[in-house]
């Protein structure tokens, strides 16, 4: 197929996570563990919902010993089990540093969309009646967790296994800074807007503010994951995943304009559907845009510093060809 030959495979390429990806995750985890451990709030998690990246990991090993067309296989299996693993470490993360409490910060966010002339009552209130403009919105949000998984397998696929890396990277990353900044900046989101009499206005990803509140007050400690909710308002973690998922598939031509324009979309939806505020949106692009550069220069930093401690020769860059001019 053409644009299968247009990304062929290459040996060197179908490793899999890079040494920095590990240690992003593993940093993570370790982050979860604390904050958890300090606030007392702790996701339950079962078993079973471990073994399936266990047992990718466990796919990965073996299909790396294998030829180089399997081991391209196995890049698959390890790149989506550290997805699934920081899945729930981000949200161990995004309820746990909640209960730290501090002021939560809506009227700055308010403030700084209207004084760009955006508020976010108004527009909802617009959106609302265009049913559907907002059919299509919700289906753009809904691709979130699928953009998320499929992005990593189809570079990997296309033999761009170090592209793919990159990305899963930068969401860890991207995720872990979020986290970050939404303990120093908590936020109800635009749900904190409605009362009772605007309550149709609001749509499926908006802060579950029973949740919020009760870790803020203390009396939420403990819930299973499968209760978990959108947590983090500012930065708005829905627009970040459209930029690193846009970003990861820029060089695939063929795509990346359906890509740009679905997420272009979902940007849009993460206001209508995830009662953000346009401020939140912002934030999480330029977030993802930080991410997305950082995690381009930790992957070869990493193969380079393993490949010296092993011993390996590092082969240059190459270098552009010269031009002569007279």
């Amino acid at each position: 197929m053409p644009f299968l030959r247009t990304f062929p495979t290459r040996a060197a390429d179908a490793a899999g996570p890079s040494p920095s990806t590990y240690g992003l995750l593993l940093l993570s985890v370790a982050a979860s563990m604390c904050v958890q451990s300090l606030t007392d709030v702790w996701l339950h998690t079962s078993v079973v919902q471990w073994l399936a990246p266990l047992s990718m990991l466990g796919g990965a090993v073996y299909f790396n010993t294998r030829p180089v067309s399997r081991r391209r296989f196995g890049a698959v299996l390890a790149l989506l089990a550290v997805l699934i693993i920081q899945l729930p470490t981000t949200s161990a993360l995004a309820y746990g540093v909640q209960a730290f409490g501090l002021p939560l910060r809506d009227d700055w966010f308010i403030g700084i969309d209207r004084a760009f002339g955006f508020d976010w009552l108004t527009f909802q209130t617009s959106m609302v009646e265009r049913r559907g403009l907002m059919e299509i919105l919700s289906r753009a949000y809904e691709t979130f967790f699928p953009q998320l998984g499929l992005t990593p397998v189809l570079l990997a696929a296309l033999g761009e296994v170090r592209r793919s890396d990159r990305f899963v990277a930068s969401f860890i990353l991207c995720v872990t800074m979020t986290t970050i900044i939404s303990a120093v900046l908590p936020a109800e989101g635009a749900a904190g807007l409605l009362g009772p009499d605007e309550a149709h206005l609001l749509f499926q990803g908006a802060t579950p503010l029973v949740d919020l509140h009760a870790l803020r007050d203390g009396t939420m400690r403990a819930l299973p994951l499968n209760e978990v909710g959108p947590l983090i308002s500012f930065p708005s973690l829905h627009c970040a995943v459209a930029y690193l998922v846009t970003a990861a598939i820029w060089p695939l031509q063929r795509l990346r304009w359906v890509v740009l324009l679905l997420n272009a979309v979902m940007t849009v939806s993460a206001v209508t559907h995830g009662a953000h505020y346009a401020c939140d949106c912002v934030a999480g692009l330029l977030v993802a845009a930080i991410s997305f550069h950082l995690a381009g220069q930790l992957g070869p930093w990493s193969e380079g510093m393993v490949a010296r401690m092993r011993g390996v020769a590092v082969l240059p860059a190459a270098t552009a060809p010269t031009v002569l001019t007279r």
